[in-house]
């Protein structure tokens, strides 16, 4: 007969103790979570298109390669971070040698798109997380100056030349937008 009334109060409790607010085992309060509710966008990446070239005879020609690398970008003085670009399938061009160079009349145009990046890609420790936390870079909506610093591009021999730029270019971030497109920039290299 304990054994029953033991049964019983334990039944009662565990009726007791559900509610038909908390159905689901798997809801949570919106209030504790960490997402924003505002339904905002962070602004994440710059694009931008790189076509190089030399001049030959006074004629512009665009430089034909693979891919352009390493190309460094700054916003207000502040490193942004070093990226490269995408390929190109340099089969589509009519293409000759020029220097160290394959050349063409067609404008060659290297998209690059630039997410920001810290200095350390791989955080270890908590300190590396406080200090990324604490210097990371955000560009709220407004103006600033973006500088394209340089770039790569590997010549003929494989050996990857480095090239200063002279492009300085103020962009607007609009606000709720993920990205800001630069340009497109030809740049003579030497």
């Amino acid at each position: 007969m304990k054994k029953i009334y033991t049964l019983l109060i334990l039944a009662l409790f565990g009726f007791a103790a559900c509610e038909k607010d908390n159905a689901d085992a798997y809801s949570y309060n919106s209030s504790s979570t960490i997402y924003s509710s505002e339904n905002s966008t962070r602004f994440r990446e710059l694009l931008l298109v790189l076509k190089p070239y030399v001049l030959v005879d006074g004629q512009k020609k665009y430089i034909v390669a693979e891919a352009v690398y390493n190309v460094k970008l700054s916003v207000n003085g502040k490193a942004w971070g070093s990226f490269d670009s995408y390929n190109v399938n340099t089969s589509l061009y009519v293409n000759s040698s020029q220097g160290d160079y394959l050349v063409t009349d067609t404008a060659v145009r290297y998209a690059v798109i630039a997410p920001y990046q810290s200095l350390k890609d791989t955080l270890t420790t908590a300190g590396e997380y406080a200090q990324l936390l604490n210097n990371i870079f955000t560009l709220e909506p407004g103006f600033y100056f973006c500088k394209v610093e340089s770039f790569e591009v590997r010549d003929l021999s494989g050996v990857n030349r480095k090239f200063e730029t002279p492009v300085l270019q103020a962009i607007e971030i609009k606000e709720n937008s993920r990205s800001a497109f630069l340009g497109e920039f030809e740049v003579l290299i030497f």
